[in-house]
């Protein structure tokens, strides 16, 4: 525990890392102070009453929370908040496992994010990747030092790219949550998905999940996730030379013969039917 200007709990189950510009030298010619992740567990809040660095927090997984002057945001998955030099504010872990990334940048720096004194909380589809080349700046360290020095130049390039593009976007909040919850469940398309497990990932009722579906994609939550299935399984036709057994397998679908049903349904040929001609059309 610090003074009044700077208080912290952090459990013995959270784990973080950081680096800053003393590792980094490009990191501090681009105004970047340091750069970390963490996940959070149990407990864990921060409190800072004269922030010296302009602060992004990116929150991958899990949900917290951040004050500044009586204003409360709630932190979910895929969003970005991003807080001024010099505005006092306290965050902190509100479900378990709440994961994050974070960058600190210099105010000595013309920073468009950072034009005002207000705080800025939006839906960001770069979170993961941030939270990803945060973690292989950190990984760079341990590399000889001439190859370390090179991915951490490409790596920074990344974060670089990524703090300056704006973030602005014009699809609603329910767009941004459905777009993340299928986004994870890409990440598991060999699992029997049910349209309760959708909905609760969003969070809201099957009956509103069901609505939502179809006002964004124009058509139901099986439909959507049946097409993610076959689109995933058509690339990896064309890709790879794995079986179809085993490609049904990894989208879903461990009979072969429901699978060869299913894509036919699809894309009007079987699955052996879709691969030939793929091969067919790269001979010529």
């Amino acid at each position: 525990m610090l003074d009044r200007q700077e208080r912290f709990t952090i459990s013995d189950k959270t784990k973080h890392e950081f680096i800053d510009h003393s590792h980094v030298l490009r990191l501090e010619e681009l105004g970047i102070v340091q750069c970390g992740i963490a996940t959070c567990r149990d407990d864990f809040s921060v409190f800072r009453k004269h922030q010296q660095k302009h602060m992004l927090l990116y929150t991958v997984k899990g949900k917290g929370w951040l004050e500044s002057h009586g204003q409360k945001f709630h932190l979910e998955p895929g969003s970005l908040i991003t807080v001024p030099a010099g505005v006092e504010n306290g965050f902190g872990i509100s479900e378990e496992d709440w994961q994050i990334a974070w960058i600190f940048l210099s105010p000595e720096h013309d920073w468009e994010h950072f034009c005002d004194s207000d705080i800025k909380y939006t839906l960001t589809p770069v979170a993961e990747v941030i939270y990803a080349s945060i973690l292989a700046l950190l990984r760079s360290i341990a590399l000889p030092i001439d190859l370390g020095g090179g991915v951490a130049i490409k790596v920074v390039e990344q974060i670089e790219l990524m703090i300056n593009t704006p973030m602005e976007t014009e699809e609603s909040r329910n767009t941004s949550r459905m777009r993340h919850v299928f986004y994870q469940v890409q990440r598991q398309l060999h699992k029997d998905w049910t349209v309760a497990q959708l909905a609760s990932m969003l969070p809201c009722s099957e009956p509103h999940f069901h609505r939502l579906c179809q006002q964004i994609y124009g058509h139901s939550p099986k439909v959507h996730l049946t097409r993610m299935r076959m689109e995933y399984a058509a690339r990896l036709l064309g890709s790879t030379v794995w079986s179809i057994q085993h490609i049904g397998e990894i989208v879903g679908y461990p009979n072969a013969a429901n699978f060869s049903t299913r894509f036919k349904r699809w894309g009007g040929m079987t699955p052996r039917e879709f691969r030939v001609r793929l091969e067919n059309a790269n001979r010529l």
